[in-house]
């Protein structure tokens, strides 16, 4: 959360615009995994990783599933749209949070976030039309502000 923060931060003192903090949008919680390395995981706990990669119904212990995320994203999405229609909303988070999004928005299985990449600071917009809450994805992971 302190990277996003610092994130937020840094763009509210370049518009001037204020932050906003919304649970919806934190980390999906790894529970007893956080602070672990992939490879702490996949020594510590081999079968609870096979069944995280292999399922967005897994939760890791005292954690949250992918669909968990996805729900309270869903949830999180529709109130901008409904509290900023038509606006230019920056939402600051993190990887497992944008995959969700972005799901959501292309209305793809579950299973898509395993296919979709998000890199550190790279930038993802979508549209949603106020007029009927049509959403689009209109870039996903993109980094050119970053060379």
């Amino acid at each position: 959360m302190r990277r996003t923060t610092q994130t937020a931060e840094a763009i509210s003192q370049l518009t001037g615009l204020p932050i906003i903090f919304e649970d919806a949008w934190i980390e999906c919680s790894f529970g007893i995994w956080d602070g672990m390395s992939i490879d702490e995981v996949k020594e510590k706990y081999p079968a609870d990783y096979q069944a995280w990669l292999s399922s967005t119904a897994f939760a890791p212990p005292e954690g949250e599933s992918y669909d968990s995320v996805a729900q309270r994203v869903e949830v999180a999405l529709e109130k901008i749209a409904s509290e900023f229609p038509g606006q230019r909303v920056a939402v600051i988070t993190h990887n497992g949070t944008i995959k969700s999004a972005v799901k959501n928005v292309i209305g793809g299985p579950a299973e898509s976030i395993f296919h979709i990449d998000i890199s550190p600071c790279s930038i993802t917009t979508v549209s949603i039309w106020p007029s009927d809450g049509l959403r689009a994805l209109r870039t996903l992971n993109e980094q050119s502000h970053l060379r």
